[in-house]
Formats: structure tokens, sequence, C-alpha cells
């Protein structure tokens, strides 16, 4: 009779959990819905950055790779938010410890080609198809869809709001690591939470101007790659991993070790970006330049905040302002 009893509730069991596994799997608000719906953003709108030797060729080989973001569409073209040193180090044109690369010179055996996470199309980018800014780690690449016969229909990120400690994150990139060192490499997920901002000057300074703090996993390649809100929305850009800082004493023994930020990761707040734009006295803003049109427009109600503290603090050109919030 026990053993009978103990069947039953057995599969009474096996049909409670069954029920709700039904529950959650089709309820609108289940968290298995909402982060499918925030996966398929992420994979819609990350794109792979691939920095070829020798492209074309049999000795093709990718020496360098980092992530991009689907940021804005104007007409034809679609803008392509990512870091600097993504398009940058291994053309010489920031600073390099490499005794091989001469300052500002473009270096004719590599290519840029930005693809999707499938690999269907690859696009060519030419030094005067991105723009940069010296002190703040991010790029901008402008894809002209009337030079191909064919452009992935890429789905934007819209902008996010502010943001405090502990709220949910989520993170994509295209990272190096073992299963994945390949040039084609697949696109990797993380969820996280937000751990601190960094604001105070010297903070900034030792951070290269990253001020947002979290835990996701990021690693080599996921560079320039989103990181988007509970919501889907763009809150900022990673490109940026804590190391451990080792001191070694006689026949390599370690003397001290501080790994107080192994575990973090750093990104580029997205207000930093429309802050530099406005403050950017430069003719790749002008109304005959291609970038001209790459900043999505704010929702005013969404962004009321850093539309004060630019409209106050910032001295910057009121006509961009204008033009960044109609």
């Amino acid at each position: 009779m026990g053993f009978v009893i103990s069947i039953i509730g057995f599969f009474k069991l096996i049909i409670r959990n069954f029920i709700l596994l039904i529950f959650f799997i089709f309820s609108p608000n289940s968290f298995a819905l909402e982060t499918f719906e925030i996966y398929e953003k992420l994979n819609n709108s990350t794109v792979r950055i691939n920095i070829w030797e020798n492209y074309g060729t049999e000795n093709a080989e990718v020496v360098f790779g980092g992530s991009g973001i689907v940021f804005n569409k104007y007409r034809d073209t679609y803008f392509i938010l990512t870091n600097a040193h993504v398009v940058l180090s291994q053309y010489c044109l920031i600073d390099s410890d490499d005794d091989f690369c001469v300052d500002r010179v473009w270096d004719g055996s590599k290519s840029i080609m930005v693809d999707t996470t499938d690999s269907s199309y690859e696009y060519l980018v030419a030094d005067e198809d991105f723009v940069f800014w010296d002190d703040l780690d991010l790029a901008v690449i402008a894809l002209d869809g009337s030079e191909y016969g064919k452009i992935d229909n890429f789905e934007m990120l819209e902008i996010g709001g502010p943001f405090l400690p502990l709220v949910q994150v989520y993170s994509a990139g295209f990272p190096y690591v073992v299963g994945n060192l390949k040039n084609y490499r697949d696109l990797f997920f993380d969820a996280c939470v937000i751990n601190a901002g960094i604001f105070d000057e010297e903070g900034l300074l030792a951070l290269d101007n990253y001020s947002i703090v979290h835990d996701c996993t990021i690693s080599g390649g996921m560079s320039g790659g989103p990181l988007v809100t509970e919501d889907g929305k763009l809150l900022a850009v990673n490109g940026l991993i804590g190391q451990p800082i080792l001191e070694q004493g006689y026949l390599g023994a370690i003397t001290s070790a501080d790994y107080d930020n192994l575990n973090y990761a750093f990104a580029i707040h997205i207000y930093d970006l429309y802050l530099r734009v406005l403050l950017t006295d430069s003719g790749n803003f002008n109304p005959q330049s291609k970038f001209y049109n790459f900043l999505p427009r704010l929702a005013l109600e969404e962004h009321q905040e850093l539309y004060d503290f630019l409209l106050k603090d910032s001295g910057g050109d009121r006509r961009r302002l204008d033009r960044m919030f109609k």
C-alpha cells in the first residue's frame, strides 16, 4: 500500500512540475520568455569585427578581433558602435608597444571586416569608414548599403536610461576562449549585475574613462560588445577587464598580489558618447559627412536627466544638442 501511495505521489509531482513548466514557457511575463527576447535582440544587433591578414588569399587569417553594436540606420547606411582599440590597435593609430608599429601608418596587408553571427555576409571597412575619439575608447563604423548588392537586416538597439548598482544587465560578444579560437568566432552571452559607477576624476583617469563596473564575464574579442538592461536597451559598451597585480621575488616567487579587480569588467556609459559628440568640434559632424546622422535621437521623457545635464553644464553646441533631442 505504501508503495502504491509513493508511486501516486511521484506521478503527482511529475504532473505538477509539467504544468508549471508549461506555465512558465507560455506565460507572457515569464523569465524564460523575457530572456529569449533579450537573446534575440543581442543576437540580431551584435556583429563580429575581424582584422584579417591577407584577406581573400590562401594565407588569410584573423590576427585580431572584437565585437560591435548595430547602433543606428540613416537612409542606406548602418552605423556600428565599437571600441576605438578594436579598429585602431592593429593599424598603429593609437599608442602601441609593438616595435614593428609605425605611428599612423595604414597597413595595406590587413583588412577590417564586419560580419554577422551566421557569417552570411562580410563588409569591408576602409580607413575613411570610421571615426573615433582620442580620449574615449569608442569608434563608429559606417556601412553604406548602396555599396552592397545585399546587406543584412540588422536590428538597432534602443538607448537605455540611467543605471543603479545591482540592476540586472546582459552582455554579448565574440570572445577568444578555448573552443572558440577560430576565425569566425561564436557569439557568447552572459547575465550579471551592475556593481558600481566610477565618477571621480582619479578613478576615471585610471580606467581610461570607463565608468560602469559589472561582473559579466568579458574576454578578449568581446571588446565593443553591448551591455543592455532587462528591457533590452543599450546601456554601455564593454571593452576593459580587471587584471591581477602580481609582484614576484627571487626565482619567480610571488611576494604580493592584488586581486581586488580580477572579477570585474568595465564598460563605457552610452551617455558619454552623446556628451563627447556635443563637445567635439570636428568636420566629421558637418551635414556633408557620412557620420552626421549616426547618433540616434534620444527620447526626451526617458532621457530628461541627460538633457538637463547637457543643457546646463556642457557648454556645447546648442544646435547639435537640439538635433539630438528632437
